[in-house]
């Protein structure tokens, strides 16, 4: 769930004074104080522009320095927290450097996998369009088989009864 700004920030006003605040619905009470203390460090240590939504995309260099401070014995949810940025995201990139070093990182693409092109598409719904019109021909057949098979053995049944 993605929350305001504003929201966030009156939750960690209402965290430091001490006073109640209401679990939205369809979230976890635990959960979402987990995220409320979260928001109250971010807060601490950079105000009101930590629980910005749109923050600017980090540089290869930055990201390397956030890496060197964990390697350097500070915890990713402390040096993440100290940015404002997901401990998920600093330990993603963090294993990713493990894993192929500084190429890694350079490699990493944003955002979503492009999508099929129109093209595709089309020829693609077109085919499947077949094969679906194909598919319930063949199990119109079947259903037509099944009730005759099914007939035949009812009547089977019925001049057995007749006979006893």
């Amino acid at each position: 769930m993605r929350y305001s700004k504003e929201f966030k920030i009156e939750c960690v006003k209402k965290y430091q004074i001490g006073v109640f605040i209401e679990t939205p619905n369809g979230c976890k009470r635990d959960t979402f104080m987990n995220k409320v203390r979260a928001w109250v460090r971010t807060y601490e240590i950079l105000g009101e522009d930590g629980l910005d939504h749109n923050k600017p995309q980090l540089t290869l260099k930055e990201k390397l320095m956030l890496i060197e401070r964990i390697e350097n014995g500070e915890s990713i949810s402390y040096v993440a927290t100290s940015v404002g940025r997901q401990a998920a995201s600093l330990s993603k990139w963090y294993k990713i450097y493990l894993e192929n070093g500084v190429d890694g990182l350079k490699s990493l693409k944003r955002g979503r996998k492009p999508s099929m092109s129109n093209k595709n598409i089309k020829s693609s719904s077109e085919s499947s369009i077949k094969e679906l019109k194909e598919e319930l021909e063949y199990l119109r057949a079947e259903n037509e088989y099944l009730k005759k098979l099914n007939a035949l053995v009812q009547k089977r049944k019925d001049r057995e009864q007749k006979k006893k």
